[in-house]
Protein backbone atom coordinates (compact mmCIF):
# COMPACT_ATOMS: atom_id res chain seq x y z
CA UNK A 1 0.00 0.00 0.00
CA UNK A 2 1.21 3.49 -0.89
CA UNK A 3 1.77 5.49 2.31
CA UNK A 4 1.59 8.73 0.37
CA UNK A 5 -1.98 7.93 -0.70
CA UNK A 6 -2.88 7.20 2.94
CA UNK A 7 -1.42 10.57 3.92
CA UNK A 8 -3.45 12.33 1.21
CA UNK A 9 -6.65 10.51 2.19
CA UNK A 10 -6.07 11.40 5.85
CA UNK A 11 -5.60 15.08 4.98
CA UNK A 12 -8.80 15.12 2.89
CA UNK A 13 -10.73 13.51 5.75
CA UNK A 14 -9.39 15.91 8.38
CA UNK A 15 -10.02 18.96 6.21
CA UNK A 16 -13.37 17.67 4.85
CA UNK A 17 -12.33 19.12 1.53
CA UNK A 18 -10.22 18.16 -1.48
CA UNK A 19 -9.20 21.77 -2.06
CA UNK A 20 -8.19 22.39 1.56
CA UNK A 21 -6.20 19.16 1.58
CA UNK A 22 -4.48 20.15 -1.65
CA UNK A 23 -3.49 23.49 -0.12
CA UNK A 24 -2.19 21.83 3.06
CA UNK A 25 -0.18 19.29 1.06
CA UNK A 26 1.01 21.82 -1.54
CA UNK A 27 -0.53 19.77 -4.32
CA UNK A 28 -2.90 20.45 -7.18
CA UNK A 29 -6.50 19.55 -6.34
CA UNK A 30 -6.90 17.12 -9.29
CA UNK A 31 -3.82 15.21 -8.06
CA UNK A 32 -5.40 14.88 -4.61
CA UNK A 33 -8.65 13.61 -6.07
CA UNK A 34 -6.81 11.11 -8.28
CA UNK A 35 -4.76 9.80 -5.34
CA UNK A 36 -7.86 9.17 -3.23
CA UNK A 37 -9.62 7.53 -6.16
CA UNK A 38 -6.69 5.22 -6.78
CA UNK A 39 -6.60 4.29 -3.09
CA UNK A 40 -10.30 3.37 -3.28
CA UNK A 41 -9.69 1.30 -6.39
CA UNK A 42 -6.75 -0.54 -4.85
CA UNK A 43 -8.88 -1.41 -1.79
CA UNK A 44 -12.06 -1.95 -3.83
CA UNK A 45 -14.13 0.13 -1.37
CA UNK A 46 -15.62 3.63 -1.35
CA UNK A 47 -13.99 5.83 1.26
CA UNK A 48 -15.61 9.19 0.59
CA UNK A 49 -19.22 10.06 -0.12
CA UNK A 50 -19.10 12.78 -2.77
CA UNK A 51 -22.87 13.13 -3.25
CA UNK A 52 -23.40 16.14 -0.95
CA UNK A 53 -22.15 19.71 -1.02
CA UNK A 54 -19.45 18.71 1.46
CA UNK A 55 -17.60 15.44 1.38
CA UNK A 56 -18.22 12.86 4.08
CA UNK A 57 -16.54 9.63 5.03
CA UNK A 58 -18.31 6.38 4.43
CA UNK A 59 -18.33 3.88 7.34
CA UNK A 60 -15.45 2.10 5.61
CA UNK A 61 -13.67 5.45 5.22
CA UNK A 62 -14.05 6.24 8.94
CA UNK A 63 -12.61 2.88 9.89
CA UNK A 64 -9.72 3.26 7.47
CA UNK A 65 -8.99 6.79 8.72
CA UNK A 66 -8.26 5.61 12.26
CA UNK A 67 -6.08 2.81 10.95
CA UNK A 68 -4.30 5.11 8.49
CA UNK A 69 -3.51 7.70 11.17
CA UNK A 70 -2.12 5.00 13.46
CA UNK A 71 0.14 3.77 10.64
CA UNK A 72 1.26 7.31 9.78
CA UNK A 73 2.08 8.01 13.44
CA UNK A 74 4.24 4.87 13.55
CA UNK A 75 6.00 5.90 10.34
CA UNK A 76 6.70 9.35 11.80
CA UNK A 77 8.11 7.77 14.96
CA UNK A 78 10.39 5.55 12.87
CA UNK A 79 11.57 8.54 10.85
CA UNK A 80 12.32 10.51 14.01
CA UNK A 81 14.25 7.59 15.45
CA UNK A 82 16.19 7.17 12.22
CA UNK A 83 16.92 10.88 12.21
CA UNK A 84 18.32 10.63 15.73
CA UNK A 85 20.50 7.71 14.69
CA UNK A 86 21.76 9.62 11.66
CA UNK A 87 22.61 12.51 13.94
CA UNK A 88 24.59 10.17 16.17
CA UNK A 89 26.43 8.52 13.30
CA UNK A 90 27.51 11.89 11.96
CA UNK A 91 28.78 13.12 15.34
CA UNK A 92 32.17 13.02 17.00
CA UNK A 93 33.24 11.15 20.10
CA UNK A 94 35.55 13.44 22.09
CA UNK A 95 37.54 12.20 25.07
CA UNK A 96 40.51 13.36 27.17
CA UNK A 97 42.87 10.69 28.45
CA UNK A 98 46.32 10.34 30.04
CA UNK A 99 48.85 9.20 27.47
CA UNK A 100 49.59 5.84 29.10
CA UNK A 101 45.98 4.71 28.96
CA UNK A 102 45.52 6.34 25.56
CA UNK A 103 48.43 4.24 24.27
CA UNK A 104 47.77 0.87 25.88
CA UNK A 105 44.04 0.70 26.73
CA UNK A 106 42.05 3.13 24.63
CA UNK A 107 42.83 1.70 21.14
CA UNK A 108 40.95 -1.56 21.74
CA UNK A 109 38.03 0.23 23.37
CA UNK A 110 37.76 2.90 20.67
CA UNK A 111 38.17 0.49 17.76
CA UNK A 112 35.35 -1.69 19.08
CA UNK A 113 33.00 1.27 19.46
CA UNK A 114 33.88 2.93 16.15
CA UNK A 115 33.56 -0.33 14.24
CA UNK A 116 29.92 -0.49 15.38
CA UNK A 117 29.38 3.17 14.42
CA UNK A 118 31.33 3.62 11.18
CA UNK A 119 29.96 7.11 10.59
CA UNK A 120 31.41 8.44 13.84
CA UNK A 121 34.80 10.05 14.24
CA UNK A 122 36.85 10.33 17.43
CA UNK A 123 38.97 13.08 18.91
CA UNK A 124 41.37 12.19 21.75
CA UNK A 125 43.05 14.88 23.85
CA UNK A 126 46.07 13.89 25.93
CA UNK A 127 46.25 15.37 29.43
CA UNK A 128 47.01 14.48 33.03
CA UNK A 129 44.27 13.45 35.43
CA UNK A 130 44.31 16.73 37.36
CA UNK A 131 43.91 18.71 34.15
CA UNK A 132 41.20 16.34 32.92
CA UNK A 133 39.22 16.79 36.12
CA UNK A 134 39.54 20.56 35.84
CA UNK A 135 38.34 20.49 32.22
CA UNK A 136 35.40 18.27 33.14
CA UNK A 137 34.29 20.46 36.03
CA UNK A 138 34.69 23.69 34.05
CA UNK A 139 32.80 22.31 31.06
CA UNK A 140 35.74 22.34 28.63
CA UNK A 141 35.25 18.63 27.87
CA UNK A 142 32.36 16.19 28.34
CA UNK A 143 34.10 12.89 29.10
CA UNK A 144 37.60 11.96 30.24
CA UNK A 145 39.65 9.29 31.94
CA UNK A 146 40.75 9.97 35.51
CA UNK A 147 41.48 8.21 38.78
CA UNK A 148 38.61 6.18 40.16
CA UNK A 149 39.68 7.41 43.61
CA UNK A 150 38.94 11.05 42.79
CA UNK A 151 36.80 13.10 45.15
CA UNK A 152 35.70 15.48 42.39
CA UNK A 153 31.98 15.83 41.68
CA UNK A 154 32.00 13.43 38.75
CA UNK A 155 30.00 10.43 37.58
CA UNK A 156 32.45 7.53 37.23
CA UNK A 157 32.38 4.37 35.13
CA UNK A 158 35.19 1.96 36.21
CA UNK A 159 37.55 1.45 33.28
CA UNK A 160 40.56 -0.53 34.44
CA UNK A 161 42.34 -1.53 37.65
CA UNK A 162 45.98 -2.18 36.82
CA UNK A 163 48.95 -3.15 38.96
CA UNK A 164 51.67 -0.53 39.24
CA UNK A 165 55.16 -1.76 38.32
CA UNK A 166 58.69 -0.40 38.11
CA UNK A 167 59.83 -0.53 34.48
CA UNK A 168 63.49 -1.15 33.66
CA UNK A 169 65.37 -2.24 30.55
CA UNK A 170 65.99 -5.97 30.13
CA UNK A 171 69.70 -5.58 31.02
CA UNK A 172 69.07 -3.62 34.22
CA UNK A 173 70.43 -5.03 37.48
CA UNK A 174 66.86 -5.36 38.72
CA UNK A 175 65.57 -7.19 35.66
CA UNK A 176 65.53 -10.56 37.45
CA UNK A 177 63.90 -9.27 40.63
CA UNK A 178 60.47 -10.72 41.48
CA UNK A 179 59.40 -7.56 43.27
CA UNK A 180 60.69 -4.26 44.62
CA UNK A 181 59.81 -2.23 47.68
CA UNK A 182 59.33 1.51 47.47
CA UNK A 183 62.51 1.92 49.55
CA UNK A 184 64.50 0.42 46.66
CA UNK A 185 63.77 3.59 44.70
CA UNK A 186 65.68 5.85 47.12
CA UNK A 187 68.34 7.72 45.11
CA UNK A 188 67.61 5.46 42.12
CA UNK A 189 67.90 7.22 38.73
CA UNK A 190 64.39 7.57 37.32
CA UNK A 191 62.64 9.12 34.32
CA UNK A 192 59.05 10.00 35.16
CA UNK A 193 55.94 11.87 34.15
CA UNK A 194 55.52 15.47 35.26
CA UNK A 195 53.31 16.20 38.25
CA UNK A 196 49.58 15.98 37.58
CA UNK A 197 49.62 12.54 35.94
CA UNK A 198 48.02 9.71 37.86
CA UNK A 199 51.08 7.44 37.86
CA UNK A 200 53.38 10.29 38.97
CA UNK A 201 50.95 11.29 41.70
CA UNK A 202 50.92 7.70 42.95
CA UNK A 203 54.72 7.56 42.94
CA UNK A 204 55.02 10.85 44.82
CA UNK A 205 52.51 9.69 47.41
CA UNK A 206 54.28 6.37 48.03
CA UNK A 207 57.71 8.01 48.25
CA UNK A 208 56.55 10.75 50.60
CA UNK A 209 54.92 8.23 52.92
CA UNK A 210 58.09 6.09 53.01
CA UNK A 211 60.56 9.01 53.16
CA UNK A 212 62.08 7.96 49.82
CA UNK A 213 63.71 10.41 47.38
CA UNK A 214 64.40 9.01 43.88
CA UNK A 215 67.00 10.67 41.65
CA UNK A 216 64.68 12.19 39.02
CA UNK A 217 66.90 12.43 35.96
CA UNK A 218 64.17 13.50 33.56
CA UNK A 219 60.51 14.52 33.69
CA UNK A 220 58.34 14.45 30.58
CA UNK A 221 54.74 13.88 29.54
CA UNK A 222 55.90 12.35 26.26
CA UNK A 223 55.53 8.60 26.82
CA UNK A 224 57.67 7.39 23.85
CA UNK A 225 60.55 9.54 25.15
CA UNK A 226 60.27 8.01 28.62
CA UNK A 227 60.29 4.50 27.16
CA UNK A 228 63.29 5.31 25.00
CA UNK A 229 65.22 6.65 27.99
CA UNK A 230 64.43 3.52 30.02
CA UNK A 231 65.62 1.27 27.19
CA UNK A 232 68.83 3.28 26.91
CA UNK A 233 69.48 2.78 30.61
CA UNK A 234 69.09 6.37 31.75
CA UNK A 235 66.77 5.33 34.54
CA UNK A 236 63.76 3.33 35.67
CA UNK A 237 60.18 4.54 35.49
CA UNK A 238 56.83 3.51 36.91
CA UNK A 239 53.87 2.40 34.85
CA UNK A 240 51.07 -0.09 34.55
CA UNK A 241 51.70 -3.80 34.09
CA UNK A 242 50.15 -3.76 30.62
CA UNK A 243 52.66 -1.15 29.49
CA UNK A 244 55.59 -3.37 30.45
CA UNK A 245 53.94 -6.37 28.80
CA UNK A 246 53.42 -4.56 25.50
CA UNK A 247 56.84 -2.86 25.27
CA UNK A 248 59.81 -4.81 23.93
CA UNK A 249 63.03 -4.93 26.00
CA UNK A 250 61.16 -3.64 29.07
CA UNK A 251 60.69 -5.58 32.31
CA UNK A 252 57.91 -4.68 34.74
CA UNK A 253 58.67 -5.44 38.39
CA UNK A 254 55.73 -5.34 40.84
CA UNK A 255 55.94 -3.30 44.00
CA UNK A 256 55.50 -4.98 47.36
CA UNK A 257 53.12 -4.28 48.99
CA UNK A 258 51.09 -4.45 45.80
CA UNK A 259 49.85 -1.14 44.43
CA UNK A 260 46.82 -1.03 42.13
CA UNK A 261 45.80 1.98 40.06
CA UNK A 262 42.02 2.17 39.42
CA UNK A 263 40.96 4.39 36.51
CA UNK A 264 37.51 5.41 35.31
CA UNK A 265 35.63 7.14 32.53
CA UNK A 266 34.17 10.32 33.97
CA UNK A 267 31.71 13.08 33.15
CA UNK A 268 30.43 15.97 35.22
CA UNK A 269 27.49 15.05 37.41
CA UNK A 270 24.17 16.41 36.16
CA UNK A 271 25.54 17.81 32.90
CA UNK A 272 23.93 16.64 29.63
CA UNK A 273 26.40 15.45 27.02
CA UNK A 274 26.31 14.89 23.27
CA UNK A 275 24.66 11.83 21.74
CA UNK A 276 27.98 10.48 20.50
CA UNK A 277 29.67 10.77 23.90
CA UNK A 278 26.65 9.35 25.73
CA UNK A 279 26.53 6.45 23.27
CA UNK A 280 30.19 5.71 24.03
CA UNK A 281 29.55 5.72 27.79
CA UNK A 282 26.52 3.45 27.34
CA UNK A 283 28.51 1.11 25.09
CA UNK A 284 31.47 1.03 27.47
CA UNK A 285 29.20 0.27 30.43
CA UNK A 286 28.16 -2.94 28.66
CA UNK A 287 31.59 -3.94 27.40
CA UNK A 288 33.71 -3.23 30.46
Amino acid sequence: MDLRKLEIFSSVARNESFSAAAEALHMAQPAVSIAVRKLEESLDITLIDRSGRRIALTPEGSKLLSQAEAVLEQVEAIEQSAGAMRGLLEGELSIACPSMLATYFLPELLSGFLSEHPGLTASVTQAGTREIERMLLEGDIEIGVTSADTDADLELLPLVNEQMVVCVDSEHRWAKRRYLSISDLHQTPMVVYESGYFIRNQLDHLCARAGVAPDLRMQSNFLPLLMSMVKQGLGATVGLRTMAEQETDIVGIPLSPRVDVPMALAHRRGRPISRANQAFLDWAAIKL
